[in-house]
């Protein structure tokens, strides 16, 4: 008797499970291909990206390889071709290369324009800010005061990767216009707040000094000397 039950019971479960295979197992069946198909596809897009990782690289040094060997427009070429294709850490990085060599031969309007193609190329604010902070810079040896405070506002606010060198090169803009309260502003804050590396504050104590001298053509000449602002090396 016990042995009777026990066979009906498993034909049951038998029949139960059938059942639910019927009415299921096709959904089952469609979600492990989906699981199969996604995770061959993730493992296909990995090889690809690391295919094209491998390549960008290569080509990033055949470039540079280039510019040492004083092809200048070979690898100016080169570096711009590798940003219209690479990833887009790459792309800003190769066209802040080419800015660079534009820059070491005296063509500063293609290494602004430049400049301003890689920020727009980095996705990190960070890298984004020092290709912006690298234009200002070369505006700021042009005399173009105007434009420079109109880019460095929003890199001079809090917390942002480059504050300080931005504040001081916007505070040295303003000097330079004549808006000596605005330059006040962001001179003192340099000198006086916690945490500005010492370059930074020495040059931004002397340019108060200078304006309360009234002496505009030593704060010029400050630019274009041993103390000139910022340089990306001072803030990091």
């Amino acid at each position: 008797m016990v042995d009777f039950v026990s066979e009906v019971q498993e034909e049951l479960r038998k029949d139960n499970y059938n059942k639910w295979l019927r009415q299921y197992g096709p959904y089952l069946l469609g979600l492990i291909v989906a699981i199969i198909l996604v995770a061959a596809y993730m493992e296909w897009n990995r090889a690809r990206q690391d295919s094209a990782a491998r390549a960008t690289s290569a080509a990033y040094l055949d470039a540079a390889e280039t510019a040492e060997a004083g092809n200048i427009d070979a690898a100016i070429r080169r570096f711009i071709a590798i940003a219209e294709q690479a990833p887009r850490s790459y792309a800003g990085l190769s066209l802040m290369r080419a800015a660079g060599l534009e820059m070491d031969r005296g063509n500063e309007a293609a290494a602004i324009l430049l400049l301003d193609q890689s920020a727009q190329k980095f996705e990190h604010a960070r890298h984004k800010q020092l290709a912006q902070i690298k234009a200002a810079y070369i505006l700021a040896n042009q005399g173009r005061y105007d434009e420079i405070k109109s880019r460095l506002a929003p890199l001079a606010e809090k917390h942002q990767p480059y504050e300080f060198l931005a504040r001081e090169l916007l505070g040295f803009a303003a000097m330079q216009t004549g808006e000596m309260t605005l330059a006040r502003q962001q001179l003192s804050y340099l000198e006086t707040i916690p945490g500005v590396p010492q370059t930074i504050q020495g040059r931004a104590k002397q340019y108060l000094s200078l304006m309360n001298t009234g002496d505009k053509n030593s704060s010029d000449a400050a630019l274009h000397g041993e103390n000139t602002p910022g340089g990306t090396e001072d803030e990091n």
